[in-house]
């Protein structure tokens, strides 16, 4: 799965100026220690959409999505996908161990790392739509917990209706942080063609994005790969 180094750069806050050929070196290294190390996998699941208002219910209660931003951002939609992907424990362990060794280094592995994630959270949505439209449906755009109003303590229903940890090794702690770090859980709507919301066909708003405030891509004036 290739890492596009446009978007590693951009996390790194470059914006067009001349790289030194040490610098380009080790984005180089990093991107191909990255690209060695992790092991992007990941799960998904089309549950019915029971009720469409705060909460939505997905397939009889199984799971409940609290929020006026989850239901209007599902709203339409007849069934939803829901998704979790991770980069695997090896890529964030070698992130840990050059903080303390090479700050620099490790932070150009997790900015490639964040990238792949990315990447692969394309390609399980991506499978996501071909299965969808194999029965005449159309996916909206990806839905994160800590987006707009759909809490993170969703997070722990989210992996178990996903049984995450057999399958793709991810859980979450207590205090609902992802592990390993480098994972992101989704949720995705479904709906027949005539049916997709003209906002769900585009990518988000920073609007109404819970970190819009101490974004540093819209203090550059520039924006995150969301609303791209």
């Amino acid at each position: 799965m290739d890492i596009d180094k446009g978007e590693v750069l951009r996390y790194l806050g470059h914006r067009g100026q001349q790289l030194t050929e040490e610098l380009e070196q080790m984005v180089d290294e990093m991107l191909e220690l990255c690209a060695r190390l992790a092991k992007p996998r990941w799960t998904h699941r089309r549950m019915s959409l029971e009720a469409a208002g705060s909460p939505v219910v997905l397939e009889g209660g199984a799971l409940r999505l609290e929020g006026a931003d989850i239901a209007a951002h599902l709203a339409g939609a007849g069934e939803a996908a829901v998704m979790a992907v991770t980069l695997g424990v090896e890529v964030e362990g070698r992130i840990r161990r050059l903080e303390l060794a090479d700050m620099v280094r490790s932070l150009v592995l997790d900015a490639a790392a964040t990238a792949l994630t990315e990447t692969a959270c394309d390609a399980c949505q991506e499978e996501i739509a071909r299965a969808a439209g194999e029965d005449g449906l159309v996916t909206g755009a990806r839905f994160s917990p800590g987006y707009g109003d759909l809490p993170l303590t969703v997070q722990p229903d989210i992996l178990r209706v996903l049984d995450t940890q057999r399958k793709i090794g991810l859980t979450c702690t207590a205090s609902l942080i992802l592990l390993p770090r480098k994972s992101v859980t989704a949720v995705i709507g479904l709906f027949p063609r005539d049916k997709q919301p003209v906002k769900q066909r585009g990518r988000r708003s920073c609007d109404s994005c819970a970190l819009r405030k101490t974004c540093t891509f819209r203090r550059d004036g520039g924006s995150c790969e969301y609303t791209r």
